[in-house]
């Protein structure tokens, strides 16, 4: 049941009232404004004309004390018919005559009026009086003679009676408002309640088919507004009842499907709480029962965007994330939990959602390990390629007239033979380590070894570029790294430095020892192109180029920092990059020191 005042029928007789009430409120407010300057105004003309007449008989000279008591008995009429004060002034604006207090005389008048008044200029004034805190009228007007102001005659007249008989007439007109508001309300509840009944009938009715009961009619009193609308509620009723009988066939036939579905379902309401869940949801949740009203977060932690693609791991599975529309769901993709959006009335555009699970857990790990492979081998092979191309155009040149030079380049490409043989295998060992299947092999190595071989293999190519190749190792100290892919680490950052260095610019690599942190850091600093700020965060991920067009014509993939981060990753360490774009590129490699290894 509605409270009263919240029902239709309330507002109804609020809304009348309101209205009536600022009618009456309007219309009294300008009869009161108009009364009051009626009174106010004929009380002043009235008190003009005496002190018009005043003025005008007036003519005593200010200094003669027989004229000064003539006037006083000629004033005192005036001041008990009107109960004002009378005073009359010489040009200096003494008092000469007064209908009150005698001692006034001779003390002169500083009221605004009667200064005006001496200038020539009538005025008036309607201000309190400080001794008695009443309203009263100040009016002074000039008393001429042959054209010439000689004196002024002051009037203060009290203003209470005025404003009591405004006041008796407002008091008169609030009484007849009230009784004019109470019969309007009374006539404001009749007219409501011919509205307001149909509607409550319609109401009742209502209440019953939420109920469970369609079998509800309205019954129809006339063939306005209210009749059309309990025809049309009549109408509602029998669709709504067609529909819910629809709604629950395709129920069961929704239920078939879900419950034989081999993959999972779960279904929720606008607040996120598990509404439907089938079978094979719960197996591949591992779920005991059916957790209807659970947060789908504790079922399934992560946001699942609609329209992007993703993966979520759980209970050592994974399962592939996808979203799309109810009403366009045709084939499921091959990995994918699907978002369906329920159209709601009552919830907003957005009243649930629904997720199919599927286990993509071998399908990931295969696919991922297929491209991994394939990136790292077709990418990582081509630094030793580099190096033996760079060192055999030498020899084809004439370098193996000199038989040092012939076998110290033989030496090197031996060197870098056995690496790359060693590489071509480690590969598919980089892609188990991914996978964690395989563990680095570290081997104690001293850091000016790694540093000086590094040299040795890029001195040629730093000396046909015409770039300045520096190494620095301030003391000696050990390092446990696997050999094989460390040096593929500074090979990979090496090589991309002599990529974007001009001619005659330097590259320096160093190593040193932090004793504070216990690690060695290696840092590879080039002078060339440099990287802009808005490509440095994204440096390390895989297929990432700066510069796409020059990358390909380089040969580069996108993989080599990507791979190198892995690697360092695997030893324990980090790998940070800082750049200056037009100034030059600084690699910082740091690795952690066992105390057995310390300098």
């Amino acid at each position: 049941m509605i409270p009263l005042f919240r029902s239709v029928q309330f507002k109804l007789m609020v809304v009348y009232l309101l209205l009536i009430l600022f009618a009456m409120e309007l219309i009294g407010a300008y009869f009161i404004r108009s009364l009051n300057h009626y009174f106010i105004d004929n009380y002043t003309k009235t008190i003009k004309h005496e002190a018009a007449f005043l003025a005008n008989v007036l003519n005593v000279a200010a200094n003669d004390n027989a004229a000064n008591r003539d006037l006083r008995s000629m004033l005192q009429p005036f001041a008990d018919l009107s109960g004002a004060k009378v005073f009359v002034m010489d040009r200096n604006g003494a008092v000469v005559a007064t209908s009150g207090n005698p001692f006034l005389v001779g003390q002169k008048r500083v009221d605004p009026e009667v200064t005006n008044a001496l200038l020539g200029v009538q005025s008036e004034e309607i201000a309190i009086d400080p001794s008695n805190k009443q309203r009263e009228l100040y009016l002074a007007m000039p008393i001429r003679k042959k054209g010439l102001v000689k004196g002024a005659v002051e009037i203060v007249a009290p203003m209470n009676s005025v404003y009591q008989s405004i006041a008796k007439i407002i008091i008169i007109l609030a009484t007849g408002t009230l009784l004019a508001l109470g019969l309007s309300a009374i006539l404001t509840v009749i007219i409501s309640r011919t509205i307001t009944g149909p509607i409550k009938a319609v109401t009742r009715t209502a209440r019953a088919m939420a109920g469970g009961d369609f079998d509800q009619v309205v019954n129809i009193f006339s063939d306005d507004e209210i009749g059309e609308l309990a025809a049309t509620f009549n109408m509602l009723t029998m669709r709504l009842k067609q529909s819910t009988r629809n709604t629950e066939r395709e129920r069961r036939r929704l239920q078939a499907v879900l419950s034989t579905m081999g993959d999972g379902v779960v279904a929720t309401n606008a607040n996120d709480s598990v509404v439907l869940i089938n079978p094979a949801a719960s197996r591949l949740l591992q779920l005991q029962g059916m957790p209807l009203g659970v947060s789908l977060r504790e079922l399934l932690p992560g946001d699942f965007p609609a329209g992007e693609a993703s993966v979520v791991e759980r209970n050592g599975k994974v399962l592939g994330v996808y979203a799309t529309a109810l009403a366009q769901l045709d084939e499921l993709p091959s990995s994918g939990i699907h978002f369906a959006h329920f159209i709601s009335a009552e919830e907003g555009p957005r009243g649930g959602m629904v997720y199919v699970l599927r286990d993509v857990t071998e399908e990931i790990r295969l696919e991922e390990a297929r491209k991994r492979f394939v990136a790292d081998v077709s990418h990582e092979l081509r630094t030793p390629i580099t190096v033996f191309r760079s060192y055999l155009d030498a020899l084809m040149d004439g370098a193996y007239e000199d038989k040092g030079i012939t076998l110290q380049f033989l030496q090197v490409m031996d060197r870098e033979t056995d690496r790359m043989a060693r590489l071509i295998k480690e590969l598919l060992q980089l892609s188990r380590l991914d996978a964690g299947y395989e563990t680095i092999n570290k081997q104690r190595v001293a850091a000016e070894e790694v540093v000086n071989r590094l040299a040795e293999r890029f001195a040629l190519i730093s000396y046909q570029s015409s770039i300045q190749f520096v190494v620095r190792v301030p003391e000696p100290f050990w390092v446990n790294v696997d050999k094989d892919r460390f040096n593929q680490v500074l090979d990979n950052i090496v090589s991309n430095s002599l990529k974007y260095t001009p001619e005659h610019g330097v590259i320096q690599v160093s190593a040193q020892y932090d004793h504070r942190r216990h690690q060695a850091v290696f840092v590879i600093g080039d002078s060339g192109v440099g990287i802009p700020e808005r490509d440095l965060p994204h440096v390390f991920d895989r297929f990432y180029r700066v510069d796409k067009a020059r990358s390909r014509q380089q040969g580069g993939t996108g993989l080599g920092l990507s791979i190198a981060r892995e690697i360092i990753l695997a030893h324990g360490g980090q790998i940070d990059m800082t750049s200056e774009f037009g100034k030059g590129t600084v690699v910082r490699i740091e690795l952690p020191v066992k105390e057995e290894e310390e300098p």
